[in-house]
């Protein structure tokens, strides 16, 4: 019987591991995520020097590297295809094997546009999902609020109460306004995941990753308060809302603001208030107001009243569109730095000036030429706006960077003080001197030329020596120039003039007068040569003293008058 027994546990046993093989195997599977990326036209908007669309990007190669690749991914983008379309929202890479080249393309090809329709967004993830039995996730990154559809907080507790194990990790990606931080939380909370908040470049790659880890089971602590917070514009008397365009997403910028003055007919009276940021609540005196809206580039006016006891809202139409540029140097980095960017009208009045690596104009709808300017480098482009647009302006600059140091002699002293750099243009005929382009006066002076042959004029003192220099874009090109010079220190006693000159006489017998100085000593730096000192004294008395100029080398020349 014992044995029968044993038989029986040893049976039952190998039978329950059979079963429960299938299981092992679904999990061996991993899980399944779509990542919801908001590429509505507000991701044109910069922050730390970049595009948020560039640093989303950035952020999505991040976690792409260190996926599993048991692990499935999809995903799903808003906003990218055409301006006001609440159904803008497309699955641009299903749930499948992961594939991070075939991710990195859709995602890199994404091009901001429209509207932020989050809550049928993630009803489009939920039904993407339902097609597999794996544990399913959806992360979504957005910047703004819901532009489309009602409440995203109850279309994520009815997917959640629907029984498809929905589950969103939800990341604000620079989110001002505090009423679309309030309904991201809510999403987060109502489908039992968490809220991260990502301020900038690199907190949204921090986020990502660790919204990632909460795919996969590991504990991560929600941003989000665990009750919604109170409405900040409650008891407010008057509130403003801006739009680029009719119909599009209210814009979430600190940028903007809304000076409240009297109004004087169609004029601006006295000033009463401004107020920052968009949109923004507040109080004030009940009134007939002109408010100048301005936002960044751009200035705007609406007239406005406020009566007792009813509040108002301004809902401020701009008739303007975003435009950016990520510039970059032909052969070199992708990212420009030092560099000016202008947009001009159609008639070339300046309209606007930035001097960021990546600029953001608020420009009204138009026509207007972008260019940029990188030391002696230049490259234009026209473009047009229209109201909502959100346009990237992408130029690419011909700039190669010259470095220039100078030598008293082969191999030193280098020259360290008073030295003058030119950069010209060869000349068009021998004997002429080319076109002056660039002067610099450093020790090491930096230039940014087109490419092209320059030649390079060092002069220190009375010495100057031309080398030719070729300018290859995103490149940088180092020129020595050997002065093949030295020093001459010259003491008179009470000389009003020093002048010196080429020992050699020309056929009229007279010498080449190199340097004068109206005073009594003289400190100077000469070529390699033979030279006088002539010292002119009061009372029209001369004193000559011929002297050698060495490579490198310094010397003393004492000239005294005779009694």
């Amino acid at each position: 019987m014992i044995k029968i027994f044993r038989l029986s546990f040893v049976a039952g046993l190998v039978s329950l591991c059979m079963a429960l093989l299938p299981v092992h195997a679904a999990q061996a599977q991993g899980t399944d995520t779509i990542l919801v990326l908001d590429a509505s036209g507000s991701m044109w908007g910069v922050v730390d020097g970049q595009t948020k669309i560039s640093a989303a990007r950035q952020a999505v190669d991040s976690i792409l590297s260190k996926w599993r690749p048991a692990d499935r991914l999809g995903v799903i983008a808003y906003g990218h295809r055409s301006k006001g379309d609440c159904k803008d929202i497309e699955l641009v890479v299903p749930v499948s094997t992961f594939d991070p080249a075939k991710i990195k393309a859709a995602v890199d090809g994404l091009n901001p546009k429209g509207k932020t329709p989050i809550a049928d967004s993630l009803r489009a993830a939920a039904t993407a999902l339902r097609s597999t039995e794996n544990k399913a996730t959806v992360i979504l990154v957005s910047d703004g609020i819901e532009t489309c559809a009602p409440d995203p907080c109850a279309v994520a507790a009815e997917l959640k109460k629907a029984g498809v194990g929905f589950t969103a990790h939800v990341i604000g990606f620079d989110v001002a306004d505090p009423l679309a931080k309030n309904q991201l939380q809510c999403i987060a909370r109502a489908t039992g995941g968490v809220y991260l908040d990502a301020r900038n470049a690199s907190g949204l790659e921090g986020a990502l990753t660790k919204a990632v880890d909460a795919t996969r089971g590991t504990q991560v602590v929600s941003e989000a308060p665990a009750k919604p917070a109170a409405d900040p514009y409650l008891g407010k008397n008057v509130r403003g809302v801006a739009r680029l365009a009719e119909g599009l997403d209210p814009i979430s910028d600190g940028d903007i603001n809304w000076g409240f003055y009297k109004r004087a007919g169609d004029d601006k009276g006295e000033a009463v208030n401004t107020f920052y940021g968009a949109p923004f609540a507040d109080n004030i005196a009940p009134g007939d107001y002109l408010v100048e809206v301005s936002y960044r580039q751009l200035k705007r006016q609406f007239a406005l009243k406020v009566e007792k006891g009813k509040p108002a809202t301004l809902d401020a139409v701009l008739d303007a569109g975003y435009v950016t540029s990520e510039g970059s140097i032909a052969g070199g980095p992708s990212k420009v730095d030092n560099v000016v960017w202008q947009v001009t009208d159609k008639g070339g009045t300046l309209v606007a000036q930035e001097y960021d690596a990546v600029p953001r104009f608020v420009l009204a709808a138009g026509s207007y030429v972008l260019t940029l300017t990188k030391g002696q480098s230049k490259a234009s482009k026209p473009f047009s706006v229209a109201a909502g647009d959100s346009t990237n302006v992408s130029l690419t600059l011909d700039a190669g960077k010259l470095i220039v140091t100078s030598t008293y002699a082969e191999g030193g002293p280098k020259v360290e003080k008073d030295i003058v750099v030119e950069v010209r243009l060869p000349p068009k005929m021998d004997g002429e001197e080319g076109e002056k382009i660039a002067t610099e006066y450093d020790p090491q002076s930096l230039f940014d030329l087109p490419t092209g042959s320059y030649d390079v004029v060092a002069t220190v003192g009375g010495a100057t020596r031309t080398v030719r220099a070729e300018v290859k874009s995103g490149a940088p090109t180092r020129v020595t120039v050997n002065l093949d010079a030295g020093v001459v220190g010259i003491k008179t006693g009470g000389a009003e003039e020093i002048d010196i000159y080429g020992a050699e006489r020309d056929l009229n017998d007279e010498r080449k007068r190199v340097y004068v100085q109206y005073d009594s000593t003289l400190n100077l730096a000469l070529n390699v040569g033979e030279y006088v000192a002539v010292a002119q004294y009061p009372g029209g008395k001369t004193v000559e003293k011929p002297f050698t100029i060495t490579a490198g080398k310094r010397q003393q020349l004492d000239i005294k008058q005779e009694p």
